[in-house]
């Protein structure tokens, strides 16, 4: 049997063996948790470098897909413009030209300003044209409520009174749209067999008249 203060020794010796080995593992798990947060802090800045690189290639791409949009869309409304002109004088009597404009940026009283993608002004009525590269059911109906709001005149009130001529155009436009806007008394004008044509001028001519 030990006395006591042999076992106060073993005791003092065993608690030093206790201590180094806590020492020894606190070390160790001191540096691997070190080797972590290093670890973790090198993810997160990659995922951050990853994610502003996705961010900016985001933004790129929105940029050129916006940029190739007003690229076809100056492409149609250079290919429908010219017709616009011809069925005017030919097609939808609105007598001879005393101004074109085929693409018309007007102001209103109060500042606001709209484009105009063409605007032919006959001796008997005006032509009002919208045109879109593609075409989408909410496009025709934005440009039904504006000349429901009678607010064309608010941008050209030197032709209050004027019997305005609506057309909506596009090189393809969708059955059910032309249905729509025949509906609305809105001309259609789209590529025809050979060339732009006037999609529903029978219908909106007796709707009309």
């Amino acid at each position: 049997m030990f006395n006591t203060e042999e076992r106060v020794d073993r005791l003092e010796v065993a608690f030093e063996q206790f201590m180094a080995q806590t020492s020894v593992i606190t070390t160790r798990l001191d540096t691997n948790l070190t080797r972590l947060e290093r670890m973790v802090e090198r993810h997160i800045a990659h995922a951050e470098k990853n994610a502003e690189r996705a961010d900016q290639e985001t933004h790129d791409l929105k940029k050129q897909m916006g940029e190739l949009g007003n690229r076809l869309g100056t492409i149609v409304e250079d290919m429908i413009v010219p017709s616009i002109r011809r069925i005017a004088r030919e097609e939808l009597n609105c007598g001879a030209e005393k101004l074109f404009l085929p693409r018309a940026t007007a102001t209103r009283a109060d500042g606001r300003r709209r484009e105009f993608d063409a605007l032919y002004v006959g001796e008997k009525a005006i032509l009002l044209n919208e045109s879109k590269a593609t075409v989408r059911p909410e496009y025709a109906k934005e440009f039904v409520e504006f000349l429901q709001s009678g607010e064309f005149s608010s941008y050209f009130p030197e032709y209050l009174g004027k019997t305005v001529v609506p057309v909506f155009s596009s090189i393809n436009i969708p059955d059910d749209t032309v249905t729509y806007l025949t509906r609305n008394k809105i001309y259609a004008v789209g590529m025809g067999n050979e060339e732009m044509a006037i999609l529903n001028k029978a219908e909106v001519d007796a709707a009309r008249n």
